[in-house]
C-alpha cells in the first residue's frame, strides 16, 4: 500500500496521522541514495549513515510541517548537506569540494529523461549498470538530475560547483553510456543501422 503512494501522500499521512510506516517508507526511499550523497562530503561511511539517520530524526520531530513542504527532494538534500557541513565543522575537518571547469554545456537537463523508456528490459538492465559504472561524482549528479529530478542549478548550489560542472558531467554521463549501449548492441549481433532504436538513441543523446 505505502509503496504505491507519492512523497506527497507520504508526507501528509506522516504530519496528519503520525503514521510510522508512511515515515519508514520515505526513509527506505531515500536513504541509500542520501548517504551516497552524504559521502560527497564525509569520507567515512558511519558518518554519513549517522548524519542521514539524524535529518530523518528530525524530520519525524516537526512531522506536523512536513505536508506544506512542496520540493521534497530538494528539501532533504540540503537539509543533509546542511547537517554534513556543521559535523565538519564540529570535528574542524576542511574538506575541497572543487568541481572540473568546463565549457560545453548540454541543451538541457529533460535531454536524458526519456532514455529508459526506448530500452526493453534487457538493455535497461545494462543501462543500469552503465550508471554504476560512471565515476562517483558523475554518477552522483547523474542520479540527482535523472533519478531524483533536481534541476541543474540546484544540483550545483548542493555540490558547490557552476552550471557547467553539472552540465559537463551530464553530458560525459550520457555519452559514456551511450558508447556502452552501442558496445553492448554490437556484441548482440544486432545491426545499428537498421535497428530502430538506435534511430531513437541518437535523437535522445546528440
Amino acid at each position: 500500500m505505502y509503496t504505491a503512494l507519492s512523497n506527497s501522500d507520504l508526507l501528509f499521512q506522516i504530519s496528519v496521522n503520525t503514521d510510522k510506516k508512511a515515515f519508514a517508507e520515505l526513509f527506505n526511499r531515500y536513504h541509500c541514495k542520501l548517504v551516497s550523497f552524504a559521502l560527497y562530503y564525509l569520507p567515512i561511511h558511519e558518518e554519513a549513515e549517522d548524519v542521514v539517520s539524524d535529518v530523518f530524526v528530525n524530520l519525524l520531530k516537526k512531522h506536523s510541517q512536513l505536508k506544506d513542504i512542496d520540493n521534497f527532494d530538494g528539501y532533504i538534500y540540503f537539509a543533509v548537506k546542511n547537517h554534513c557541513l556543521n559535523s565538519i565543522k564540529k570535528n574542524k575537518r576542511k574538506e575541497r569540494f572543487v568541481g572540473i571547469s568546463s565549457e560545453m554545456e548540454i541543451r538541457s537537463e529533460k535531454c536524458i529523461q526519456p532514455l529508459e523508456q526506448l530500452l526493453n528490459k534487457e538493455l535497461s538492465y545494462f543501462y543500469n549498470c552503465l550508471i554504476e559504472e560512471l565515476p562517483p561524482k558523475r554518477k552522483l549528479v547523474f542520479k540527482m538530475v535523472k533519478d531524483d529530478g533536481l534541476k541543474i542549478a540546484e544540483v550545483a548550489k548542493l555540490l558547490e560547483i557552476t552550471n557547467k560542472t553539472v552540465k559537463k558531467h551530464l553530458e560525459l554521463a550520457v555519452k559514456e553510456i551511450r558508447l556502452g549501449i552501442n558496445e553492448y548492441l554490437e556484441v548482440k549481433g544486432k545491426n545499428t543501422k537498421t535497428n530502430p532504436l538506435q534511430s531513437e538513441k541518437e535523437k535522445v543523446f546528440i
